[in-house]
């Protein structure tokens, strides 16, 4: 785990923002008064992995990778309808 994000975890323990919903309810005004300002990009950040449930990953700096789409077997042009004409083809 990166230092930064380690001392943004503990500086938030600190202040009392011990739980997702504590840190979620930060925003710049609280942080402002907190003396968190220094800290909102993290916090941010933060906050996005709360949401998107990948804390782990921000934490770790891990990224999954997305599975490639594949191709459809057929395009709508090639498909033929039900009476053995071709679709989308209107001679």
């Amino acid at each position: 785990m990166e230092k930064t994000k380690q001392r943004l975890i503990d500086k938030l323990g600190k202040k009392g923002f011990d739980t997702e919903k504590k840190v979620c309810a930060i925003d710049m005004q609280v942080a402002f008064d907190n003396g968190l300002a220094d800290e909102l990009g993290g916090i941010l950040a933060l906050q996005k992995a709360i949401k998107t449930h990948s804390v782990y990953a921000f934490l770790m700096d891990g990224v999954d990778t997305k599975p490639e789409k594949k191709e459809a077997a057929k395009h709508d042009h090639d498909r033929k309808t039900g009476d053995g004409s071709e679709a989308g083809n209107s001679y």
